[in-house]
């Protein structure tokens, strides 16, 4: 894909951008909010039933077939192994250990995983531009988690966590933008949301079924949040976008939900901003603009 055409983005492709900046962003409070009383792989589990229903009875409204052709579906079933599982399985044990503005920026290095995943097993080639970008993020990220760095290093295990889910989904970003998929963006994530649902419940059976309870109205609230909109709205603009774009945009573009995490942690947890928070809006939004504004053609 050239320079000049990874950057010709539509209205609406900006509009699902921010749809996903803002419900993402929104959902590191919620979650951390029910994982400190609420089994986190059962949470979970029932988030993706619901995702996966409401986009089957989405499919089924529209008339849009869900059949996967024989040759796709072992790629569809390996872009929801890093995309859906690894990246949800690391976040919510990351959030039972680190404040979930944290565990949104330390998610949210992603864009660096992607761009090294794109350049080692795709031949990516870098640009000033997208190196540059990547470096915004970097530094955005430093500063945002400047002041839990005594926490961070009480948490290893947390660290561990949430940084191997934004490897994961770093590199499943870089597959998705190098795959051939003739399906929609519906199917493919209805999919991996199926997908999701069965190793999940595995997991909660195995890991959790001792601490099984029936949620209370708010942990019901954040389910639905989690299935309906997280996944069943959130996913498909994502993957929209994310077929469309380069793997190092697509990443940087939506490098505001981290910003969205920390305000809505301070907001709905009481979790402190500190002025290192605002700088580093700026450099996310230098990041965006490096990477979403139209280039001049040569």
């Amino acid at each position: 894909m050239s320079d000049t055409k990874q950057s010709q983005i539509s209205g609406i492709d900006l509009l699902l951008i921010l749809t996903v900046t803002l419900t993402w962003g929104m959902n590191y409070p919620i979650m951390k909010y029910v994982v400190m009383q609420f089994p986190p792989t059962t949470f979970r589990t029932m988030t993706f039933i619901l995702g996966t229903l409401s986009i089957g009875l989405y499919a089924w409204y529209k008339g849009e077939s869900l059949v996967v052709p024989k040759g796709e579906r072992w790629l569809t079933f390996r872009l929801s192994i890093p995309n859906m599982v690894m990246w949800h399985l690391g976040l919510v044990y990351g959030l039972t250990l680190l404040n979930s503005g944290r565990t949104a920026i330390i998610g949210y290095t992603m864009p660096v995983w992607t761009l090294l995943a794109s350049v080692i097993f795709f031949s990516e080639k870098l640009t000033p531009r997208a190196l540059l970008a990547v470096a915004c993020s970097i530094t955005a990220t430093l500063l945002l988690a400047w002041h839990e760095l005594s926490h961070f290093a009480g948490q290893p295990l947390g660290l561990l966590y949430t940084f191997g889910a934004a490897i994961a989904w770093g590199i499943g970003n870089a597959m998705m933008k190098n795959s051939t998929l003739t399906i929609s963006s519906v199917s493919l994530t209805f999919w991996s949301l199926l997908c999701g649902t069965f190793i999940f419940a595995c997991f909660a059976i195995g890991l959790e079924m001792d601490r099984w309870r029936w949620p209370q109205w708010t942990e019901w609230l954040a389910i639905a949040y989690g299935g309906v909109v997280t996944f069943a709205l959130s996913y498909v603009a994502w993957f929209q976008v994310a077929r469309k774009l380069t793997p190092v945009a697509s990443g940087l573009s939506i490098m505001l939900v981290p910003v969205v995490g920390v305000f809505g942690g301070a907001l709905t947890l009481g979790e402190q901003i500190a002025r290192e928070d605002i700088m580093a809006l700026c450099f996310i939004l230098m990041a965006m603009v490096l990477v979403l504004a139209p280039r001049k053609a040569k």
